[in-house]
């Protein structure tokens, strides 16, 4: 197949016609490099009028006009396929086409011109509509590749797919659509294969594609839960369909629909559907909440409904708890028997009282809510325990404006010397500030800081008396080392 240098400027008037950018921007880079030859401009495809030409310019016309009638299902403008180079110059300079595009890249560009959208516009010329109305011919006898159909729906082109019959062709596309990675064109070839094959079949193509069943999983998520849960089932992914069951569940606005699906969702999977056994305790604890905001709700002020956190409920019942010293688990609103029966970590239940009890200004029961008996010795004295850095505790207290006092009890109980040190100094704890530099034997220190606390007061005289125990404390040791 061979094209003249005259006839391509109507190929590429034909490609702009029917939109094919791609081998429009071929043909005019030929054309481009054809102005670059000097013989181009030296020859002429027009011809003087002679009457000796009669016969040539009759046999022009009837080869013009010899159109065949088939050539209507042809996708080609028959002034196209013409060629008026009648110089000898344009006969020497026929390339092939094959040069200028790939076999495969030229079926390509075909199979999408035949894959033109349909939809005609009103006011439509006729031209136009023959046009259109001959592509729609072309679909019915001929099956475009399933690769041309993807790289239609990837463009956002309008695509028949009613013209891939078998389960083979509808395999192949789902296969196209899936290598070309596009979302919403894989989900319409799901939901057209699902339309025209068998259930079992459309589920056998989703067993043998897991990226195909991920894609229309999440589909089915945002609108068919039920349908969701049903597929999922049926590949055994138990997990997966209890959680949607549950989220389907914590999103229902009326409690006693809430309540019911999940005493069912329990009653699904509380034999051994293969779900992880940490699944069922959070279903547990959600329908234990439930049911303490259904009957504790007027306990607890009205501040709590179906969509309160269960820290929130947590944060309600410290308020309303009175006896810090005795760990009640007896009462339903007791924080220590919500923090059991939700299964609240002992570092979420020790920040939510410290804040609340800090916000109460009830400082003295901070010292009880972190106390704790050690379960390898119950007979022992409860003892200081903290599930979280002292450092957030001291920072957190502060920020709330607790008295020095309070922020002296936490950082007391720090260990390092010197994290200590710069903690009490951010929170301006005085007596932290001593006990540290005290810790570290650093009496010069210390004597720069009674000099500048205010005279008599307070600060100053335990300031002294650190001093004083530091330098006897040395003295003695001192005195030790001599009589050895």
């Amino acid at each position: 197949l061979t094209v003249s240098n005259s006839c391509s400027t109507a190929i590429l008037n034909s490609c702009i016609k029917n939109k094919s950018n791609y081998c429009a921007s071929l043909v005019a880079l030929y054309i481009m490099d054809q102005f670059d030859s000097e013989s181009y401009w030296n020859r002429s495809s027009s011809r003087g009028f002679s009457f000796d030409d009669d016969e040539d310019v009759q046999g022009v016309t009837a080869v013009g006009s010899n159109v065949n009638a088939n050539n209507i299902l042809n996708d080609y403008d028959t002034i196209s396929e013409a060629s008026f180079d009648n110089s000898a110059t344009g006969s020497a300079l026929n390339l092939s086409i094959q040069s200028v595009i790939s076999e495969d890249a030229l079926k390509m560009l075909i199979q999408e011109q035949t894959l033109d959208d349909r939809i005609m516009s009103k006011g439509v010329a006729p031209e136009e509509e023959l046009r259109l109305l001959r592509r729609q011919i072309q679909t019915t006898f001929y099956n475009p590749s399933p690769e041309a159909t993807a790289y239609k729906m990837l463009l956002g082109k309008c695509a028949s797919l009613e013209v891939f019959k078998s389960m083979y062709e509808k395999e192949q596309l789902l296969d196209a659509v899936l290598k070309c990675g596009g979302g919403d064109a894989v989900i319409s070839v799901l939901l057209f294969l699902k339309k025209t094959l068998n259930h079992r079949n459309f589920l056998k193509i989703l067993e043998q594609r897991p990226q195909a069943l991920q894609i229309y999983i999440g589909y089915l998520q945002q609108r068919q839960c039920q349908e969701a849960v049903e597929v999922l089932q049926h590949f055994g992914k138990h997990q997966e369909a209890s959680l949607i069951q549950f989220k389907s569940a914590m999103t229902c606005n009326n409690l006693q629909q809430r309540k019911q699906k999940l005493l069912q969702l329990l009653d699904q999977y509380s034999g051994d559907m293969g779900v992880v056994s940490v699944y069922l305790p959070h279903f547990e604890s959600a329908l234990k909440l439930l049911e303490l905001i259904e009957k504790e709700s007027n306990s607890l002020d009205n501040l709590v409904d179906i969509n309160s956190t269960p820290i929130e409920v947590l944060y309600q019942c410290c308020r309303k708890h009175s006896n810090w010293k005795e760990q009640d688990l007896t009462r339903a609103t007791s924080p220590f028997r919500l923090t059991a029966d939700l299964h609240i970590s002992p570092a979420q239940f020790e920040w939510t009282a410290l804040n609340e009890r800090a916000n109460a200004q009830a400082y003295a029961d901070l010292e009880s809510v972190f106390e704790r008996v050690p379960a390898w010795l119950p007979l022992k004295q409860k003892q200081f325990h903290i599930s979280f850095s002292l450092e957030l505790a001291v920072l957190r207290l502060y920020a709330l404006k607790a008295p020095t006092s309070v922020l002296y009890m936490f950082l007391s109980k720090m260990s390092n010397t010197k994290e200590k040190l710069e903690l009490a100094k951010r929170v301006k704890c005085v007596r932290a500030v001593v006990d540290a530099l005290a810790g570290m034997k650093d009496s010069n220190q210390l004597t720069q800081l009674k000099d500048s606390l205010p005279e008599r007061s307070e600060e100053q005289f335990y300031c002294e008396k650190a001093l004083k125990a530091l330098q006897t404390k040395r003295w003695t040791t001192d005195n030790i080392k001599l009589k050895l």
